[in-house]
């Protein structure tokens, strides 16, 4: 095997592709910060939370979470509701056209992902499943921990497979 540090250097180089790729076709939907369009996927998935939750979720002050909800809200893509358990708190949920964007910066990330998968082999791809669950699942830290690593999956592909991040934290 080669030297470790050789293996690190390849790993990251593959790490910040992805990521670049991925931002890119984002930014390519229609000008969009990465941090407005991970918001939306955040409450598209995990409707019914605090702007607290997704400022810890997204790494932002509370006021820069506010104001980037306040952005979202003039977009008509996101709605604030009173939370049903407690009058005083105020819940975020997308809608219906916060949905569609949602679902099209998702599509974009599978676009890129499914790029990568299709010049492995089939032998490769399931060599790399385990490894990719493994990996995950270690640096879940946490329910936080867990929106934080997955606020741009399309949980709804896995959470069906058994999500290694959520299995991760239920442990």
């Amino acid at each position: 095997m080669k030297n470790d540090d050789y293996t690190a250097n390849l790993l990251g180089a593959f790490a910040s592709m992805i990521s670049t790729r991925i931002e890119q076709g984002i930014t390519d939907l229609g000008g969009h910060s990465l941090s407005h369009e991970t918001a939306l996927v955040t409450i598209y998935n995990h409707p019914n939370e605090s702007i607290g939750v997704l400022s810890k979720v997204l790494g932002l002050t509370h006021s820069g979470a506010v104001r980037l909800i306040n952005t979202l809200e003039k977009e008509q893509l996101v709605q604030r509701y009173k939370c049903e358990n407690d009058a005083r708190a105020i819940v975020l949920r997308v809608t219906n056209t916060g949905q569609e964007r949602a679902k099209e910066v998702l599509r974009v990330r599978e676009q890129v992902t499914t790029q990568v998968l299709n010049l492995l082999t089939i032998e490769q791809q399931e060599v790399l499943v385990p490894m990719l669950e493994s990996v995950l699942g270690s640096f879940t830290e946490g329910q936080q921990g867990a929106r934080r690593l997955c606020r741009m999956c399309n949980e709804q592909v896995c959470r069906p497979q058994g999500c290694p991040v959520e299995i991760a934290v239920a442990k």
